[in-house]
């Protein structure tokens, strides 16, 4: 007489690959968005840890120091500076319309022991005309088109 299964049996098998699948999806999951979520390191800490980020992937806070701004066609070499240091950095490329000496900025590429960070990407902080309190106050105007 062959077994019945019994309706409360549990079929493990199944469950097991569905535990598997959903654990294989996780990982492939957070591999995708790993480079997407990552800090910054001001000048200070890159310039102390340099060796750590060789090859790496890492984005850099500073502000352009005043007098070091040099162009030529669309190559910028300048220095971000914060916390007593400074780092010379090179840039390839139009860069944003509030990027000046003085400003605040991040530049992004990876982290190499030469004596200049290439950045690949470049932010610059907006001016302080954007900043909260500087908004003209658009209740009391007119609405008009």
């Amino acid at each position: 007489m062959a077994q019945e299964r019994s309706s409360k049996t549990v079929p493990w098998f199944w469950i097991i690959a569905g535990l598997v699948i959903v654990v294989v999806a996780g990982g492939f999951a957070l591999k995708a968005v790993e480079g997407s979520f990552q800090y910054y390191l001001t000048t200070d800490e890159y310039v102390k840890k340099r060796e750590g980020f060789e090859d790496r992937y890492v984005k850099i806070a500073g502000i352009v120091r005043a007098d070091s701004l040099r162009t030529e066609n669309q190559s910028y070499e300048f220095e971000i500076e914060f916390g007593g240091e400074s780092l010379p950095v090179i840039y390839r490329g139009l860069p944003p319309d509030t990027f000046k000496e003085g400003v605040e900025v991040v530049v992004e590429g990876r982290g190499s022991l030469n004596e200049a960070f290439e950045a690949q990407k470049l932010m610059a902080k907006c001016a302080s005309k954007y900043e909260v309190g500087q908004m003209p106050n658009l209740e009391n105007q007119k609405q008009g088109y």
